[in-house]
């Protein structure tokens, strides 16, 4: 075989690795700094699809309430993605 095929064979097979890796790489440090946004207060969305509550924040665990009155400890790395608060409708304006 030339070396030539066999480097052009090679990088197909390597380049969407190291093409996906970058990606993911990329990812995971939008998703750490995300976990390390949440403060108390924040409405959140764990893995399981539970939306809760921030009510403390304490680095590696946090503590959530999932309604009123029932809170529970959960890890940060439980956390999906962060609910962000929406502006209210003016449901009185008329439209011009």
């Amino acid at each position: 075989m030339e070396p030539i095929l066999l480097i052009v064979i090679l990088a197909l097979f390597l380049l969407p690795s190291i093409l996906m890796m970058r990606g993911q790489k990329k990812r995971q440090a939008q998703i750490e700094q995300l976990r390390q946004s949440i403060q108390p207060g924040d409405q959140i969305v764990n893995v399981a699809g539970f939306h809760a509550t921030v009510v403390e924040h304490n680095g590696e665990t946090m503590l959530v309430e999932l309604a009123p009155g029932v809170a529970v400890t959960m890890d940060t790395a439980g956390v999906m993605r962060k609910i962000e608060p929406v502006a209210p409708v003016d449901t009185n304006e008329v439209p011009n």
